[in-house]
């Protein structure tokens, strides 16, 4: 609010700013009262009970790249985690094939006296400690931590003055010298290789920070400081946008043969490649060039685009704009440039097609393997995994099955983790719900519905919890509109839901919802809510329209809660808290 202006300092230095926080803060204290206290005030025992629950010294689910697995650990007392690696060949214990490498599972004890020194696999190594690379420095975020096609090497981005401005580094991994670091370059947070170890891609930002031209980086032979190899002028301009409304991003195929340039603005996106197998006389060529309210996405395989778009065919008469899909569409063609002309439907084994774009089911992006794509997505209001079957023969793109992926609970959060390998025949999903804390699951493409067969890898340990005590429920309330129902969430402890059951007394109810751009609130797993819980609290999330928990259409006018029908998102939230005292008549 205008009136409000004056707070304004971005310095911070304004001393009538400061001395107002001052008086703030003074007054939260006279407040608060003993509730402050130290030790025994309310806020001390919550926070000691929310640090209660985190394992500080742990590690992230390994995964096998080439010959080596890769994975981050964190140990208590350092503010970063340190990245690490360990061989592939002569890893010991019980481990599960995937062709050639295998799916270790640790026998790493976070109970152990020597918890913090003990690897986590057998020879393992550091390649990157960020806790090292904070030293001297007020601030330090990495952004990309990208190893290099031959092992050799890791480059990472790296922003010390908490600015969002990045400076680029790679290191030698086995000798730990820094052998590329272009004094003043100033980049975005994404790195990404090129074919081999020679070549680097990233972004340089305009004024306004927004990323806007993609580089190539030869590197040289000599180590940082050698003037060749510090030469940022000397590398070059791939591509740049010029329109402040499109910000661009880079990544690469999951095959590795392409760098996708993708530029986009809220309602319009556009996609080139560069083909990484045609070495440094490859030229950039576009996908499919930017049309008016079309976004896309774009995969590869086996010759292929695989595309993700609201591309519906149909233009908005007199405008010459897209009318979009309520979600997004699955189709693909042959991989060539200028390809929108020749865009298909991606259809099953029933000639069926896979995703048309409609309400029902709501696609948000696809990852291809040699034999598989893993597509994720919506339906019902929760996250759910397809797994795309194609034929067993090289280069084969006959689709032989789509399976949608079933949980034995009703309601989760479920989502592709760490896996590397194209030619892939099993994957890792991440896995939680209201009551799960975080599962790294194995799952055969092949039989992706064998839940026997599923593997976990790895459970988050929660110190302390015990999921017997606690249950959930999914629900839905009518709105006022008479034909939306909003779908809630309920999470709480068994014995005080079955004394609510009993005798119908009146619950402590948090009611918790957010719906905005599109951003789903999903019903994962949350250890910063169990001081409420063990209270005797009820917490409720209402998934009010706004968000993207039901598709594009929960966010999109006309029926969702954007621009005009924002309102829809208040209304939801004041229904949901309706419904709970009047109807369930759990709080008041």
């Amino acid at each position: 609010p205008k009136q409000l202006c004056w707070m304004r300092s971005d310095d911070r230095s304004s001393q009538e700013v400061l001395d107002h926080l001052k008086a703030e803060n003074d007054y939260t204290t006279a407040i608060m009262g003993n509730l402050l206290d130290a030790d025994v005030g309310l806020r001390d025992v919550l926070y000691k009970e929310l640090v209660g629950r985190l394992q500080e010294t742990d590690y992230t689910t390994p995964s096998p790249d080439g010959q080596w697995y890769y994975y981050r650990r964190t140990f208590e007392g350092k503010s970063y985690p340190v990245h690490v690696r360990a061989p592939v060949v002569g890893g010991e214990g019980p481990q599960h094939q995937h062709q050639q490498h295998q799916y270790p599972i640790s026998t790493w004890d976070a109970a152990s006296p020597d918890a913090a020194t003990a690897p986590i696999l057998p020879n393992e190594e550091v390649y990157l400690d960020e806790n090292a690379l904070a030293e001297g420095h007020d601030y330090c975020a990495t952004g990309s931590v990208a190893e290099s096609p031959s092992h050799d090497l890791v480059a990472y981005a790296v922003d010390f003055s908490g600015d969002e401005t990045y400076e680029l580094y790679v290191k030698d991994i086995v000798s730990e010298e820094v052998v590329d670091h272009p004094e003043g370059l100033e980049i975005d947070s994404t790195v990404r290789w090129g074919a081999d170890d020679s070549t680097l891609y990233y972004l340089k930002m305009d004024d306004q920070h927004r990323p806007y031209q993609v580089y190539r980086r030869t590197l040289s032979t000599g180590t940082a400081g050698d003037d060749a190899n510090d030469a940022a002028a000397n590398d070059e301009l791939l591509f740049e946008e010029p329109d402040d409304l499109f910000w661009v991003g880079i990544s690469k195929s999951a095959d590795k043969k392409y760098l996708f340039i993708e530029t986009s603005s809220s309602e319009t996106s556009e996609v080139h490649y560069l083909d990484l197998t045609k070495g440094p006389d490859a030229s950039l060529e576009c996908i499919a060039k930017r049309r008016k309210k079309v976004l896309y996405d774009v995969e590869h395989r086996e010759g292929q685009w695989l595309i993700t778009t609201n591309w519906s065919g149909e233009l908005v008469v007199g405008e010459g704009a897209n009318t979009p899909t309520s979600n997004m569409r699955l189709m693909r063609c042959r991989a060539t440039p200028d390809s929108e002309g020749r865009w298909r439907p991606m259809r099953d084994n029933m000639d069926d097609i896979m995703f048309d774009g409609g309400a029902d089911r709501a696609l948000d992006h696809v990852n291809p393997f040699w034999r598989h794509a893993v597509v994720i997505g919506r339906e019902g209001g929760i996250p759910r995994v397809w797994i795309v079957r194609f034929g067993e023969e090289e280069c084969n793109l006959d689709i032989i099955d789509l399976t949608r992926l079933d949980f034995p609970e009703t309601s989760y959060d479920v989502g592709i983790g760490p896996n590397y390998e194209y030619r892939a025949t099993k994957i890792i999903l991440s896995y939680d719900s209201l009551v799960t804390p975080l599962e790294s699951v194995l799952v055969d493409m092949d039989e992706p519905n064998n839940l026997e067969g599923r593997v976990v890898l790895k459970k988050k340990n929660v110190p302390g919890y015990d999921r017997e005590q606690y249950a959930c429920d999914r629900t839905t309330v009518l709105s006022r509109d008479g034909e939306t129902m909003i779908p809630v969430s309920l999470v709480y402890r068994k014995d005080v839901m079955e004394e609510y059951t009993a005798n119908g007394k009146l619950l402590p109810t948090h009611l918790y919802g957010y719906g905005s751009y599109g951003s789903n609130v999903e019903d994962d797993f949350d250890s910063t809510r169990l001081p409420l819980l063990d209270r005797g609290m009820v917490y409720v999330i209402a998934h009010v329209r706004g968000g993207g928990e039901m598709g594009r259409q929960w966010y999109e006018e006309p029926k969702g809660a954007k621009y005009l029908c924002k309102t829809n998102t208040f209304n939801d939230f004041i229904d949901v808290a309706r419904w709970l005292a009047n109807d369930k008549k759990l709080t008041i």
